[in-house]
């Protein structure tokens, strides 16, 4: 059975020893964790430490640490830009594509954006060490601030893809390697305006098949497609 994973930013062990407070020691009195219970603490850099709960208190848990060790980071860039769109949608998708393995994400107004931006970036923050830990995903991704559709089409990388309901081509012979840069529309779909200025920026056009997808359900199965093409 897997560890139990725990984020902690910025560990400081004292004598092998660590105390874990705040959200996370929460989460483990939740869990029950028991003493002698080996858990997974990580840092969102790719350092990883087991250590064996030592004692569960009201304020904090305290840790032995067991084992330390660096994970090294995927070879694969991949930036997904997603625009505004419901609440909801937009945070299953934030969860889903952490799970995926997407390494930075960039919300951002597109026109037929229907939501406005986040008030509560520690919300979306927090979605996505939840979503780190489940899935093992020790380097936790970037999430940038809103950013303007102009802002993003302007974000360096070697592949530009966006993905749209009209006929595009292949996603193959769009990929010309690490960085990818995707762009996910909102549910009313880009404007000809915005396919257009894409273009201009050097982005493929790229169809997800005959079916029309919802925005977040694009995000996922547009960022899958790239990470399988590119091994």
């Amino acid at each position: 059975m897997p560890l139990r994973s725990v984020y902690v930013p910025d560990p400081a062990f004292q004598k092998d020893r660590i105390h874990i407070q705040g959200e996370e020691h929460r989460h483990l009195v939740v869990a029950r964790a028991e003493e002698d219970e080996l858990i997974e603490i990580f840092d969102g850099n790719g350092n990883v430490w087991t250590a064996g709960v030592e004692s569960v208190g009201k304020r904090e848990t305290v840790a032995v640490l067991k084992e330390a060790r660096q994970v090294t980071r995927d070879s694969i860039e991949l930036i997904l830009a997603l625009a505004l769109i419901r609440v909801a949608a937009f945070e299953l998708a934030l969860e889903k594509v952490v799970e995926v393995g997407i390494t930075r994400i960039v919300p951002f107004a597109a026109v037929r954006s229907n939501a406005a931006p986040n008030k509560r970036p520690d919300r979306w923050a927090r979605i996505i060490i939840e979503a780190a830990k489940q899935s093992k995903r020790y380097f936790l991704p970037i999430l940038d601030a809103p950013k303007s559709f102009k802002e993003v089409l302007s974000i360096p990388s070697a592949t530009k893809i966006m993905f749209a309901e009209r006929s595009g081509g292949s996603l193959k012979s769009a990929l010309a390697g690490s960085p990818v840069l995707y762009l996910i529309g909102p549910e009313g779909g880009w404007t000809d305006q915005e396919l257009e200025a894409a273009h201009e920026q050097g982005f493929h056009t790229v169809s997800l098949g005959a079916a029309i997808l919802k925005a977040e359900t694009a995000a996922i199965v547009g960022g899958s497609l790239i990470r399988y093409e590119l091994g």
